[in-house]
């Protein structure tokens, strides 16, 4: 029986490269994004909306319906920034919280009578910065802190029937990395800025999508990976390993 996954934010780096990655392996793919795709990313079905709008509901619920079963759910769907927490105003901080929380959180809700009939998973697409943080990221370091707290959390309440993890990724080549990266550096300066995050990982270079994805659709795959709940799995190329006042 041909399993099915859902994935958020699937227009994204990592989530074009996790739709790529399931599909390689015989899942059938369904996708969301506040974007329109287009015919650019092959899906068995999509659906145009902003997870993290305070009435999505009704849209998740109309969406997963006709899915006969739901076997993962791939949180993926976010925003970034870089301001200084003195210089976020409310706004800001609240549509951080709605695009990378809120919007995991509707997600897992809407999905988990199907995971929960199916026996299967969530994976959330936290960061490395739910541990160990930069300047510039006070508001993105805490929504992804409560990813990470709201992936234990639900494990504790979903299990046995529904495992959640999270996949922490560290500096990975995707297009808003590299927005980031542009915020921070002079103009033309991205490739230079990429080239010294490379040389302070200890694998000496920026991961790939799919590298991501691989972690994930270990995560979310019940035959690899069906004794584990409530972790984080850390995609870093060792950053965090590292002391930082070496």
């Amino acid at each position: 029986m041909t399993r099915t996954v859902a994935i958020t934010g699937v227009g994204g780096g990592i989530g074009s490269a996790t739709a790529a990655a399931f599909r390689a392996t015989g899942w059938s793919v369904v996708g969301m994004d506040v974007r329109d795709l287009g015919d650019g990313i092959p899906l068995d079905d999509f659906l145009q909306v902003d997870v993290g709008e305070a009435n999505v509901d009704e849209q998740l619920g109309r969406f997963f319906a006709p899915l006969s079963s739901l076997d993962a759910l791939v949180n993926n769907a976010a925003i970034g920034g870089s301001t200084m927490a003195l210089e976020t105003d409310v706004s800001e901080w609240d549509e951080m919280m709605a695009a990378n929380v809120r919007g995991a959180f509707l997600a897992m809700k809407a999905a988990y009578p199907l995971l929960e009939t199916s026996g299967g998973a969530v994976v959330n697409v936290a960061s490395v910065h739910a541990v160990a943080t930069s300047p510039l990221a006070a508001a993105y370091a805490a929504s992804k802190g409560a990813m990470v707290a709201l992936t234990r959390a639900t494990a504790i309440e979903w299990a046995p029937r529904v495992r959640v993890n999270a996949v922490l990724p560290g500096a990975i080549d995707t297009p808003m990395l590299r927005t980031g990266i542009g915020r921070r550096s002079p103009a033309g300066s991205v490739e230079d800025a990429l080239g010294s995050l490379a040389r302070r990982t200890p694998l000496g270079r920026v991961g790939q999508p799919d590298e991501v994805a691989q972690s994930v659709l270990f995560l979310a795959d019940a035959e690899r990976s069906s004794f584990i709940t409530g972790q984080t799995l850390i995609v870093d190329g060792g950053a965090l390993a590292r002391l930082s006042t070496e």
